[in-house]
């Protein structure tokens, strides 16, 4: 069961419930805002964001600087130069190596809390469905072509005996329901959720129709990590890529009625060789 699959059981689940609350009569009130979760993520992406366009003294020395090892220690390594050794060696690896992705569902909460009771009763059923349908994947997953340091929050590199261990820490996501899995921080180290507009195109013709803001729809990604380990010979024998995401969806409409709110949180794992071990 791919990603995009998954997205849809959960956004089918959120439009079936919604639709129930509207018939209950529950659209007389104001709309709700975000989950706090999401405005505190928006808080800390605009602070990153102001970040980024100021860069430090810091990162201004780091830009001039060589972007590939000078040294055979890797603890010593600069941002810039644990980016360029990961890249090259997802590079040497991805031909042949195979992904496994698994989603675990955390919460589903519609209008702010709303089906509480019933929301609990079926996610146990959700969750062993989803885990029952692990996703195999071609290559080192993401569009790391295209990382950069600006888009890691923080790194290390270091020996583990014959091999190189790389840890990166990437700078937390948001974005809307129309943008490529390959963009921005997460999309370039893991893979983001991409375009969900293609996901709500195909409920509304399974009769499901579920029309979306832009504006008030919100990808919010947080503990985005990557974990991996290198061989001498250049390539990932193992890893972990990870985060948790959180699909925001206010003040929509499921079958032409207003909805306030709707939020699916899921923890997305890919691994290679097993997962990250030293």
């Amino acid at each position: 069961m791919n990603f995009k699959k998954i997205i849809a059981l959960f956004l089918t689940l959120a439009v079936l419930f919604s639709f129930s609350a509207c018939k209950n009569g529950e659209n007389a009130e104001e709309p709700v805002a975000t989950t706090a979760a999401a405005e505190e993520v928006t808080t800390e992406a605009e602070e990153i964001t102001q970040a980024a366009a100021k860069p430090s003294d810091n990162e201004t020395q780091a830009s001039s600087e060589e972007t590939t090892a000078v040294t055979d220690d890797p603890s010593l390594w600069n941002t810039e130069q644990i980016v360029e050794f990961y890249k090259n060696a997802a590079a040497k690896t991805t031909a042949n190596a195979k992904s496994y992705r698994e989603i675990t569902l955390k919460d589903v909460s519609i209008n702010n809390g709303e089906y509480e009771s019933a929301i609990n009763f079926i996610m146990p059923i959700m969750s062993k469905l989803i885990s029952n349908n692990s996703e195999e994947v071609d290559g080192i997953t993401g569009g790391y072509e295209n990382l950069v340091a600006a888009d890691v929050a923080s790194a290390k590199a270091y020996k583990s005996g014959s091999n190189t261990v790389v840890e990166m820490v990437m700078k937390k996501q948001v974005s809307g329901p129309r943008e490529d899995a390959n963009s921005g921080s997460v999309g370039h180290a893991i893979t983001a959720v991409g375009d969900i507009g293609q996901v709500v195109t195909q409920l509304t013709d399974l009769g499901l129709p579920l029309e979306l803001s832009d504006d008030d729809t919100k990808i919010y990604y947080t503990n985005p990590k990557v974990k991996a380990v290198v061989d001498g010979n250049g390539r990932i024998i193992s890893g972990t890529w990870s985060y948790t995401v959180e699909i925001s969806m206010n003040n929509y409409k499921a079958f032409g009625k207003d909805v306030k709110s709707t939020s699916v949180i899921m923890d997305n794992t890919l691994t290679v060789g097993g997962g990250f071990k030293k």
